[in-house]
């Protein structure tokens, strides 16, 4: 499945009881990954929902929803998904002075 930017995140469940059971079972949707991969992107939406103070139930659907978004996009199944300038103010700036020395 592919998704462009007007698509809805995938989910498998309507609500995961634990953090296991959500683990679980992105491993299974996303066979085409690493299990570090999967792990790794529900270790990040976890610590964010955390970081927020959000109820259980709720930092488990936005964990979920912050791996499935980035899992779609290593996986290659998403397009158009809006994401942060990955640079840096200074890394940015680097790169613009090689480029333009190279011309």
């Amino acid at each position: 499945m592919e998704l462009d930017g007007n698509d809805r995140i995938p989910r498998c469940c309507a609500r995961h009881l634990d953090w296991s059971t959500l683990a679980e079972h992105l491993l299974r949707d996303f066979p085409e990954l690493s299990s570090s991969d999967v792990l790794r992107e529900l270790a990040g939406g976890r610590q964010a929902a955390a970081m927020v103070g959000l109820s259980a139930d709720d930092a488990l659907l936005i964990a979920e929803l912050i791996a499935r978004s980035q899992l779609l996009m290593l996986a290659g199944r998403s397009t158009d998904l809006a994401r942060l300038d990955p640079l840096s103010r200074g890394q940015r700036r680097r790169l613009e002075q090689q480029t333009a020395h190279a011309v």
